[in-house]
Order: C-alpha cells, then sequence, then structure tokens
C-alpha cells in the first residue's frame, strides 16, 4: 500500500518540475558602443609624401601634418584645400603624418601654396647640384 501511495506523489511532483518555466538566464553585460569618430578638418597646401603616392597637407591653423587617404578623385599637389575626415585607425604605407580618411575636400582660395610645394612640408626642395668640372677643380689648387 505504500509503494501506490508514493507512485502518484511521484508523478504529481514530476509533473510540477516540468510544468515551471525555466528561470531566463541573466543577460550578459552589455558593452558600450565605441564612441562615433570625432571629425577631422583642417586647410593647408598638398604635398607629396616621403613615399610615392602618398599626400600629406600641413593644416595651415594648427600646424599638423596629415597623412591625406582619399579614395576617388585626389587633389594636385601644390593645391590649396580644405577637407573634412574621420581618424584612420590602422598604420598606413605612408608612415608620416596623422592619418585621415578623407571624406570630402574641396579647392579654397583662401590658402596661397607656394609655387614649390611639391616638397613635403618640413622638407627643403632639392636644390640643383653644383657641376664643377675636374680642371676647374684643379686649376684652384
Amino acid at each position: 500500500m505504500i509503494r501506490i501511495r508514493i507512485a502518484p506523489a511521484c508523478l504529481v511532483l514530476a509533473a510540477f518540475t516540468f510544468a515551471q518555466k525555466p528561470s531566463p538566464k541573466p543577460a550578459p553585460p552589455s558593452t558600450p558602443a565605441p564612441p562615433a569618430p570625432v571629425p577631422v578638418h583642417g586647410q593647408g597646401c598638398v604635398a607629396d609624401g616621403d613615399r610615392a603616392g602618398c599626400l600629406v597637407l600641413r593644416d595651415s591653423g594648427s600646424g599638423v601634418l596629415y597623412n591625406l587617404l582619399i579614395s576617388g578623385a585626389r587633389p594636385h599637389v601644390g593645391e590649396g584645400i580644405e577637407f573634412t575626415g574621420s581618424p584612420h585607425e590602422a598604420p598606413t604605407s605612408c608612415m608620416q603624418g596623422v592619418p585621415v580618411n578623407v571624406s570630402s575636400w574641396s579647392q579654397t582660395d583662401s590658402v596661397k601654396c607656394s609655387s614649390d610645394a611639391s616638397a613635403a612640408p618640413g622638407k627643403t626642395p632639392a636644390q640643383p647640384r653644383s657641376t664643377v668640372s675636374a680642371s676647374k677643380r684643379q686649376a684652384g689648387n
């Protein structure tokens, strides 16, 4: 008789266990979204970088040297431009200046560029070498 009473009790207990909803898992801690990149704005004269294909610009207001990463139409070396972009978060092959992904640029007349802007900012343009013949060097001795 005891066996008969235990069996229904087990059935009731099993039914109660399966009828309960599983407890919800706690939500994983949320990681805050990364902050939006701060826009970069500058203006100055476009120059060749140290490496082929690289364009740099020294901002006429802050003096910061920017490595301009531009997809699409590119400004000409020696041209005064104004640009807007966002910081480039990876290394570049140019390895010069602060890399910026330029989203827009336009030519501006408010920046006057020298006629030899092909030298990267901070570099002296190449000067023609003086060619003195060997005979003139000997004559001076």
